[in-house]
């Protein structure tokens, strides 16, 4: 196109949405409420999905050492451990501190533990796994290597209740992407019928620019860059309105995060898409294409 020919598509593109101001301001704060209740529930699972991952961070592999393991022998143990796929840290705990820690756990009833003579708790030592590796299959398959080396007496990392807890993550994420989809199609839905009923009033405008001989990218570009503009700023409106919610669930809960730019940016491109989009399906109808 020449350059004048693209500095009328942009002027008509914006023209449009101050000539139709009224109609453009219903459809940009219908659009914003839809979009809304999209990046609220978007906002939510990032939330809930990071809670989880920081849940998972502080689960803990122990190993138990037999009675009477020699020094060698437990730093051999160590040595083997830090070897192992997956491991992040390894921590040597002696049996007065875990006495100590125990101590520590019971509080106020602490002094049940003057009846008892001898330290029953083992030495042992606490894993730290990296985060792509906690999955109950690597846990499980660990514990039984670790389980039959020379001085080790038991692995524990809570199996039966990481696996249950790894079975109501998987059913949160199901869901949440069925409830996910759902949802998007909706605000799909509704910000094209709305932007269809925003291109039905332009045309006796089409009609005319048809008359005049003017092509189907012609006549299509500025009601699409207008599509666009509309998904622009109802996604800015609607983050707005978003971080208002935010500022204020802060007050209850204060560990909420607000979405991350990257997660915006995305959000307000894909807005622009579905915009446009919604203009191209809607000018089908009048071009015949």
């Amino acid at each position: 196109m020449k350059p004048g020919e693209l500095r009328y598509i942009w002027h008509e593109s914006t023209g449009m949405l101050w000539r139709r101001k009224v109609p453009n301001l219903i459809s940009v704060i219908i659009m914003a409420l839809s979009l809304l209740i999209l990046i609220t529930f978007l906002a939510v699972t990032l939330n809930i999905a990071s809670l989880i991952e920081k849940t998972s961070e502080e689960l803990r592999v122990y190993v138990y050492l037999d009675d009477g393991v020699s020094g060698e022998l437990s730093r051999d143990i160590q040595i083997r451990l830090m070897s192992e796929q997956g491991v992040d840290e390894v921590a040597y705990i002696s049996k007065e501190e875990a006495l100590e820690d125990f101590r520590e756990t019971l509080g106020e009833n602490s002094e049940l533990l003057n009846a008892v003579e001898q330290n029953p708790l083992p030495d042992s030592y606490r894993i730290r796994m990296k985060q792509e590796y906690i999955r109950s299959g690597v846990l499980e398959a660990m514990a039984g290597r670790v389980g039959q080396w020379e001085g080790v007496e038991e692995v524990v990392y809570g199996r039966k209740w990481f696996e249950r807890g790894e079975k109501l993550v998987r059913s949160f994420y199901m869901i949440d992407l069925v409830l996910g989809l759902i949802v998007f199609l909706s605000v799909v839905f509704v910000i094209s019928n709305t932007v269809r009923l925003t291109i039905l009033g332009s045309s006796r405008t089409i009609e005319i620019l048809k008359l005049v001989g003017a092509t189907n990218t012609y006549i299509q570009i500025p009601f699409i860059l207008e599509g666009a503009l509309q998904g622009v700023v109802s996604s800015l409106l609607a983050i707005g309105m978003l971080a208002i919610i935010h500022r204020f669930t802060l007050q209850y809960l204060p560990g909420v995060a607000f979405i991350r730019v990257d997660a915006i940016a995305v959000f307000v491109v894909l807005c622009a898409v579905i915009g446009a989009l919604g203009s191209m399906a809607a000018l089908r109808r009048f071009l015949k294409m």
